[in-house]
């Protein structure tokens, strides 16, 4: 039930966020892009769902679609290219591949894992697992737009958009993202 809560949660986060007319393809694809996995392998350490993990962690294999990212209105005109990419790509299904770099093992889950793990506070660390989107480049892919949760059972989680700018060579989150959740 409180899984359930927290997935009601997200949808509304979804809605709130979402444009008309997004329809989602049904066919998954496999998700390959090079810089995309660099950016996830930065910001998944700093996921608390990362930490919960004492062995490893957990990852959605399935891409979410995120909903339209609520930016200041300087970070839309900045990042429209990689917005519009960010648009397109939540069109489609997308299953993440193991191409993650990070110091800790990891397990992609899929739909029924999920649904098996626990759902109430006391075990919500074993509940806990990493959830994104594909990432919005612009054409150059200097610039990329993405979301990114982690679940961590019953109304336990927390939700965000991240941008970030390739400044020399190096991927680097910049401001610019006025919505997030937690519970």
């Amino acid at each position: 039930m409180l899984r359930t809560t927290s997935a009601a949660l997200l949808f509304i986060f979804s809605l709130l966020t979402a444009t008309s007319g997004s329809q989602v393809s049904a066919s998954p694809r496999r998700y390959n892009v090079a810089e995309a996995y660099k950016i996830y392998s930065l910001l998944i350490p700093r996921e608390p769902s990362y930490a919960f993990g004492k062995d490893r962690v957990m990852i959605r294999e399935e891409a979410v679609e995120g909903g339209s990212p609520c930016l200041t209105t300087s970070a839309a005109k900045k990042f429209a290219d990689a917005v519009v990419a960010f648009n397109r790509l939540r069109q489609k299904k997308w299953v993440l591949q193991p191409r993650f770099q990070l110091d800790k093992p990891y397990k992609l889950i899929g739909p029924e894992e999920i649904k098996a793990l626990p759902d109430y506070p006391p075990q919500s660390a074993a509940a806990s697992y990493v959830e994104m989107s594909t990432v919005g480049f612009n054409r150059d892919k200097t610039q990329a737009v993405l979301f990114m949760g982690n679940p961590c059972g019953g109304l336990c989680g927390g939700w965000s958009f991240h941008l970030f700018e390739k400044v020399p060579g190096k991927w680097q989150e910049v401001p610019g993202v006025n919505c997030s959740m937690a519970s």
